[in-house]
Parts: structure tokens; sequence; C-alpha cells
């Protein structure tokens, strides 16, 4: 299964299969990026319908955009210093911001501007990696991705995580303990990824939240899943919750894990995901409607969230 997701979205922006031998390793899958896109290689490594890993680095010389549909997974990335400006862009010592993906089956849609350089890292696990190759040693461990780590984003720094990918990165095991290797430095990123969520639940338990502050968040957050198309103010938020700008928006994070306006702005682009499949609505029209006083804003929260401008979006699905 996971090849048979690497290989489509390759070819879609631009890789072909090179000889395995004259690359990064013996093994696993090699790709180059066609020279009419760009220059760069591409390397992955899969188990069965279990675990990836993907190792890259390219530059693009025109933007591309593209669709793939996956199945459910659990993405763990490090984003390195580009080929452009790699000290510059992390200084002197590594880079370590996380990227993650921890969802159901869907559709992703991206698009790559001309210029772009990437160099990284990603480890993928699908709920097969738990049931084959963890259940039988490890019985104890949750299984439900998205009910264990419901609250890790891009923001969260997990430095032991970071330095773990880092290994895989540099270090070339022989073919014979590659399987060995990797499943090995998998499971060690489940494992830390696994306390790190335990850890959190426990702060949780430690602080609880009065039965009636939880009344008032869910009083706050139907308001919010009601009203975000409107202009929403904080302070009118804290005497409906009948708290301070101080507790509300930190027992709101604390709860939900994620701040207000980041749940609002969440809320506006997804129902603005929806109207853009009309294709008669204008932008502006669209911006305005999910609560965007100004066409620009909409713009670029938009694509800060989908990688993908509006009228980007609405042709990806035409």
């Amino acid at each position: 299964m996971i090849e048979k997701l690497y290989k489509p979205y390759l070819r879609k922006i631009g890789f072909h299969p090179v000889d395995n031998a004259k690359k990064r390793r013996g093994y696993g899958g090699s790709y180059e990026l066609d020279s009419s896109f760009g220059t760069g290689n591409y390397w992955s490594y899969s188990v069965d319908n279990a675990y990836g890993i993907t190792i890259w680095d390219y530059l693009y010389y025109c933007d591309v955009s593209f669709q793939v549909s996956h199945p459910p997974f659990l993405l763990i990335g490090l984003n390195l210093a580009s080929r452009q400006n790699r000290m510059h862009q992390c200084g002197s010592s590594p880079c370590n911001r996380l990227n993650s993906y921890i969802g159901h089956e869907a559709t992703f849609v991206g698009n790559i501007k001309k210029g772009t350089a990437f160099r990284g890292i990603t480890v993928l696990v699908t709920p097969e990696f738990y049931n084959k190759i963890l259940s039988g040693k490890y019985p104890d461990i949750p299984r439900d991705l998205t009910r264990l780590f419901p609250q890790f984003n891009d923001n969260d720094d997990i430095p032991e995580i970071a330095g773990v990918l880092h290994q895989i990165s540099n270090f070339r095991p022989s073919k014979e303990i590659s399987r060995m290797y990797y499943d090995s430095k998998v499971t060690e990123i489940v494992s830390i990824l696994t306390q790190w969520a335990i850890d959190n639940r426990s702060r949780l338990s430690q602080s609880p939240v009065h039965n009636s502050d939880m009344d008032h968040l869910r009083s706050v957050m139907d308001f919010l899943n009601t009203n975000y198309t409107s202009q929403i103010y904080l302070d009118a938020l804290c005497r409906h919750a009948c708290m301070s700008r101080t507790k509300l928006t930190r027992l709101f994070k604390h709860v939900y894990g994620i701040t207000i306006s980041h749940h609002i702005k969440t809320l506006r682009i997804n129902s603005a995901k929806e109207m853009l499949a009309d294709k008669h609505l204008k932008i502006n029209t669209i911006a305005n409607t999910v609560g965007f006083k100004f066409h620009r804003s909409f713009s670029e929260a938009f694509k800060h969230a989908t990688g993908l401008t509006p009228n980007q979006y609405r042709k990806t699905i035409r």
C-alpha cells in the first residue's frame, strides 16, 4: 500500500525512478526530479503495509499542483535546512521543527511554487504497524492514533523525536540489517510520542477544570461553532464565560488543545472549502460570508491552512 501511495505521488510532481545502486542506498526506492521540473532526489523505504521512511533534497524550477488520496496514517517529519540556504534557515545547530499529520482516509491537495527548495525526512506509520509489528510484543499500548495524539501539532517541540529522525537521515545500515534498524527506529519514535501523549494526559488530570468552568467552556465552544461567521470579540466571550481574558484563553487551550482564534479560523476555512465547490460564487462573496472582511486576509489564511489559494483549491475540486 505504501509503495502504491508513494509512486503515483512522485510521478505527479515530476520524479522518476533511478538505479538504486547508484544513489543514496542499496535498497528501498530512489527517484530523481526530471530536469524540466527542477533538480534533486527522493528516497523511500517501506515495510509491507506498516510504515515508510522518505528522505528528500530537491529544488523546483516551476509551479506544480497535485492531489493525493491516502489511507489513515500517522506522519512525523523533520524539515532540514534547504538546498538554497541551509545555514541561514537553521543557524549553526540542527533544525528541529517537526511537522505532523494524524487522521483518517482523505485527499490531500498541494501546490509547490517555483523556486521552492526542500530537504528533510518523514516517517509514515499506518494502523498495520500496530496490528502486525507491535501488537504481539506490546499488547498494552493504545492503537487508535486519533485518540492517542489528539493535541499533537506542528508547534510542539519534541527534541527526542527530532534526534531519532536525524539519526535515520545520517545513518546508512547495510541491506542485511536495514529492516531491523528501521523497525527499531520507527518503534522508538512511536514510543516517544506515546509517552509524550501520556505525559500530556497526566498534566491535564493533575490540574482538572472545575465543573462550572467546563460548563462555561462548552457554552463558549457552542457559541463559536454557531457564530463563527460573525465578528467575534474576546471581551464578549469573556463576559459570556464569566472569566477574565487570561483565564478563558488559558483554559480553552488547556481543554481543547487549540487557541480560540485558531478554532475560529479553522471553522471559517472549512466552510469556505465547501462553498468553493460552487463555481458561481465569487471569492469575495465567500470570504465575506465565512467571516473575513477583506479578500486578501481570506486568501492568506486559506493558503496558510491548505497550501493553496482559494482559486487554486477550486480548480482541484473541478
